[in-house]
């Protein structure tokens, strides 16, 4: 079927988009929107889509990346009112089947940054001018979304506890800066942060570092659009933490997606992973802990600009002290100053 050829059947308020990328999800999202009687629109990715979205579909279109004004029309078209996006893009895609079109060149000309949220956003802005609503995939199907409590059989220890949370808040933090949204800890210390890199190799790298126990969190950004970039965890995930000698994993409840919810928890339970997901009673010991490090961040910067202090000639005579000595109060690199620090740092208290 001609993308430029709509089909004036399929058009009215039951008609629902879809652009698929890759993994399992978009299957799930297609089966679940078909299941509720409407007629579902697909556009797929070339070498990303699973196959059974084609055939879910009532109207489909295989494309390139970067083929946005031909998606977009396509979507237009066939009278798409309400959309959805979900499923990711590999970077071999990115490297070896982008192919912009003029809307997607003049798009990407027009931005300051290539960051993630910035390209998602001006390309849905562009999207929607043409018609359709881009919607998230907990609006349509709410059912796919990580519940907040305990997942697993096993709770955490007190000790576990403290770096879930510890690492869930740094996993906020990172996604506030729109970096990543996975942070590894062990002993109350970050020890991997995710980058261009993924999840899977963040928690990896992580473990890699240390010998001691793990715990990993997968947040949500503070300003995530759900229409665009909705978090997913399944099996493959799981599968790496149980190599990395994970202890436990922190969720974001209600804003993240586990694929084959089922399989990704019996294999936790063989791990001995405990998995449990924050929700809004989170909030208040992640405004303390925001409130704390910016309150010491500055203090840190009033130290810093503070003028120094005027210095006097050492020796016995001044009530100095002799090189290599220690002077009153001064307990070494090793002293109790350092170790308040040290452990305020870590996340103690």
């Amino acid at each position: 079927m001609s993308p430029d050829s709509p089909n004036s059947g399929a058009q009215g308020p039951g008609v629902v988009g879809l652009i698929a990328g890759n993994m399992s999800l978009p299957v799930m999202v297609a089966k679940r929107l078909k299941a509720q009687g409407l007629t579902l629109v697909a556009v797929g990715l070339v070498g990303e889509t699973d196959p059974d979205v084609y055939r879910l579909a009532d109207y489909s279109l295989e494309t390139n990346l970067g083929q946005i004004g031909v998606m977009g029309r396509f979507l237009a078209g066939h009278g798409v009112k309400s959309l959805c996006v979900v499923g990711g893009v590999t970077r071999q895609s990115v490297v070896n089947s982008y192919v912009p079109d003029e809307e997607a060149i003049r798009i990407m000309e027009s931005l300051d940054n290539f960051q993630t949220d910035t390209i998602l956003r001006a390309l849905a802005d562009y999207v929607e001018s043409l018609g359709p609503r881009i919607v998230s995939v907990a609006e349509l199907v709410p059912e796919l979304l990580v519940s907040p409590g305990l997942l697993t059989s096993k709770a955490p220890d007190a000790e576990l506890l403290k770096e879930l949370r510890l690492a869930f808040y740094l996993a906020k933090e990172l996604g506030r800066l729109d970096c990543g949204q996975t942070v590894v800890v062990s002993d109350r210390l970050a020890v991997a942060l995710e980058g261009a890199d993924g999840t899977d190799a963040t928690i990896r790298r992580g473990a890699a570092l240390c010998q001691k126990r793990v715990a990993v969190a997968k947040a949500v950004k503070p300003n995530q659009d759900f229409r665009l970039d909705l978090p997913v965890i399944g099996p493959d995930t799981i599968a790496v933490l149980a190599e990395s000698r994970a202890a436990g994993l922190a969720l974001d409840a209600g804003g993240l997606i586990m694929l084959e919810p089922e399989k990704c928890l019996q294999m936790a339970e063989r791990a001995d992973l405990v998995m449990l997901a924050f929700g809004p009673e989170a909030e208040p010991w992640l405004a303390e802990r925001r409130a704390a490090a910016e309150l010491k961040a500055a203090s840190r910067g009033a130290l810093n600009s503070a003028p120094p202090a005027p210095s006097r000639p050492a020796g016995p005579a001044s009530g100095g002290t002799e090189p290599g000595s220690q002077g009153p109060g001064d307990q070494g690199l090793g002293g109790p100053e350092l170790g308040r620090l040290t452990r305020s740092d870590r996340g103690d208290g």
